[in-house]
Formats: structure tokens, C-alpha cells, sequence
């Protein structure tokens, strides 16, 4: 038996969203997720960045569908969204990533690639840790390569705001990793 959230029209399964009902936009993911996989895959032709935009654009349209946004067409929407998701990761692989200046000396040509993908965890899992406030500028300029410009764009917040958060997010990260890269030789 299907429950009432699982067929019920999307106008109705935002509205319950929004009430709290975390099950109707689990109801909405299992309704739009093959059509918003297959429009990724034409774009990026398939693969894991096909995936990524999708769980991309469902995490802007969790964070858009808490607020008080109109939405149309939930189909239409998700399907601008998550082609907007897939071409920003088409052009995140053709740019080279900007570097996430830590004043990290480079890395000693004879040190191991082992010490170098310990280094890459900490520092992704470091960044994992900043508030979310940081976290996402962070990631969306310095891993995607997204300019300060679109991040605000996308976040909804003003330029200064963003880049004022980038700024913070690096010196916090910087604050954290510097007692281990001090200790490993990379300060």
C-alpha cells in the first residue's frame, strides 16, 4: 500500500516538506531521481559527475524548498537545477582547480604518495568540520573553481558576504591544520 505523501502532487509534497515532513521530499527524490539522473547523463555523459550533479541539485533544493520560494513546476525547476549542477562540474574538471593557498610549502619531491593522500584526507576532512557557513564558499571556490560572484548568486547572499566567508573559512582551516602541518615539515 503506498502511503498518501508517495502519490500526492508536488505542490502538495513541498507544503508538507515544509511542515516538517522530512518523508515527502524522500518522496520527492524517488519520484524526479531517474528522470534528473537520465538529463544528467546527456549532459555529462554518464558516470559519477552525472551522480554528483544530481545529489547536488537535491541538496539546493532541500536548502531552496525550506524557505518560502514559489515553485511552479517542481519538475521544471529540479530539471534547470540540476543541469545548472552538471554544468558547473563540467567546467570545474576543465579549469584547473585554484589552489587553496595554506602557505603549505610544496611537497618534498621524494616524500611518499602515501604522506600526500594522508595530507589531501586531513585537509577534506578538516573542511568538513567548518560550519557550513564557510564550508560550502570554500568548496564551491576553491574545489570547483566557481568565482565569489556565482557562489553569492547561488547562495543567495551578497558578494561581500561571500567573499568576506571564503576568507574566514581559509583562516580557519588554516588555524586547524597548522599544529599538524608544523609537526609534518609542511610549515
Amino acid at each position: 500500500m503506498r502511503t498518501a505523501a508517495v502519490t500526492a502532487d508536488d505542490g502538495a509534497l513541498v507544503a508538507a516538506f515544509r511542515a516538517g515532513h522530512p518523508k515527502a521530499f524522500e518522496a520527492i527524490v524517488r519520484r524526479y531521481y531517474p528522470r534528473l539522473l537520465q538529463a544528467a547523463e546527456g549532459r555529462c555523459g554518464g558516470g559519477a559527475l552525472s551522480e554528483d550533479a544530481v545529489q547536488a541539485a537535491f541538496v539546493r533544493a532541500h536548502r531552496y524548498l525550506k524557505g518560502e520560494g514559489e515553485i511552479q513546476n517542481l519538475g521544471g525547476w529540479l530539471y534547470r537545477v540540476v543541469m545548472n549542477c552538471a554544468t558547473d562540474l563540467l567546467q570545474a574538471e576543465r579549469k584547473p582547480h585554484a589552489a587553496l593557498d595554506l602557505n603549505v610549502s610544496a611537497a618534498d619531491p621524494q616524500q611518499s604518495h602515501l604522506e600526500r593522500d594522508e595530507l589531501r584526507m586531513l585537509v577534506a576532512e578538516e573542511i568538513g568540520k567548518l560550519a557550513e557557513i564557510y564550508r560550502e564558499p570554500l568548496i564551491l571556490c576553491y574545489l570547483h573553481g566557481v568565482e565569489a560572484r556565482e557562489i553569492a548568486a547561488r547562495l543567495g547572499e551578497n558578494l561581500h558576504s561571500v567573499k568576506s566567508r571564503i576568507a574566514r573559512g581559509r583562516r580557519e582551516l588554516r588555524r586547524r591544520l597548522e599544529p599538524v602541518l608544523t609537526k609534518g615539515g609542511y610549515l
